[in-house]
């Protein structure tokens, strides 16, 4: 019920805060978790209980009429209400209820497209050395599988890229929402972050017992398939650690959280981080290939991967220390 709360703390907002203004507050918040009950106990969800609780909510005229204002009264705390939406305006962008809907049903399919894409990348490569280990000797097959992932892949990300650019400014600036509707996403959000914590924890539990069986399969003999075990768990992982983070991200977007409540820093930040990236990963890539292929090095050479990670990490949190002024 703390979305009710919020939303009526919102709309008073406008109003002088007199005691008058107070007790009808209290009271209009008795009425609205009274009514939010007896949905509950009609069988709503949470969410369809709070959405229909604040969608029979009054007006500013009504509510400026309980308190015994005159119609002037009423026009300044429109006025005041106007003001505060359009000082917002001017450093963010506002959305209705259905456009921040929609951002975060396209966020959850983006999540999947951009996990799946990982996931066919890492499965081809773990057919690449299933191959290899079957004939014992590197051949055109095990590329060719490796190849054909990469050549799924890539138009599923190129697809995903397309789909979400019309959101792009999402990221950029501050998101203004009506009432309601960040009532119901902070409520949305709310349940959303145990199934968060869960997918997360699930894919670090993936990966450890991927390493435990990895070093077995070793000490067994079992090179091959610890290779291929190995890639498709970690592939898994990070399906969940994707689909998760991408609807966290929209979340927080939308209600200005976490890393985007101070966006002109990131902003700063995010275009350096972006330049670097564009040389970084090119880079890595032909390393990769060259080691590989000059050296015959599958076996070993996929190492490049976890240590730029980690290393991309390092200089993704030093431009951030960087920028950040001290105490932020």
């Amino acid at each position: 019920m703390d979305a009710i709360k919020t939303y009526l703390d919102n709309v008073f907002a406008a109003f002088p805060r007199t005691e008058k203004a107070q007790a009808l507050k209290l009271e209009m918040l008795a009425n609205m978790e009274e009514k939010y009950r007896a949905l509950k106990a009609e069988g709503k969800s949470e969410h369809e209980a709070v959405g229909n609780v604040i969608a029979n909510f009054g007006s500013i005229d009504e509510i400026g009429a309980e308190l015994g204002d005159d119609e002037q009264d009423c026009k300044q705390a429109r006025k005041r209400a106007c003001k505060q939406d359009a000082a917002g305006a001017e450093s963010g962008i506002s959305l209705s209820g259905g456009e921040a809907r929609d951002y975060l049903a396209q966020s959850r399919k983006s999540g999947v497209l951009i996990g799946l894409g990982v996931w066919l990348i890492l499965a081809g490569a773990s057919a690449m050395f299933l191959i290899r280990g079957l004939t014992e000797a590197p051949n055109a097959a095990g590329i060719l599988a490796a190849l054909l992932a990469v050549a799924i892949a890539v138009p599923i990300f190129i697809m995903n890229w397309m789909r979400m650019e019309r959101f792009e400014h999402y990221e950029l600036q501050d998101v203004r929402l009506d009432a309601q509707t960040r009532a119901e996403l902070e409520l949305q959000r709310a349940a959303f972050m145990p199934r968060f914590a869960a997918k997360i924890s699930a894919g670090v539990g993936m990966i450890i017992i991927a390493a435990g069986i990895f070093i077995f399969l070793k000490t067994q003999g079992y090179e091959t398939l610890q290779f291929v075990l190995l890639l498709l768990t970690i592939g898994f992982a990070v399906f969940l650690f994707v689909t998760s983070c991408k609807a966290k991200s929209a979340f927080d977007i939308l209600l200005n959280l976490g890393d985007y409540a101070d966006r002109a820093t990131d902003n700063k930040t995010e275009k350096i981080i972006g330049v670097v990236a564009s040389i970084y990963w090119p880079l890595m890539a032909a390393a990769y290939l060259l080691w590989s292929f000059i050296g015959n090095a599958w076996a070993i050479s996929w190492v490049i991967w976890p240590v730029a990670g980690i290393a991309f990490g390092a200089i993704c949190g030093g431009v951030n220390a960087w920028l950040k002024p001290a105490g932020k």
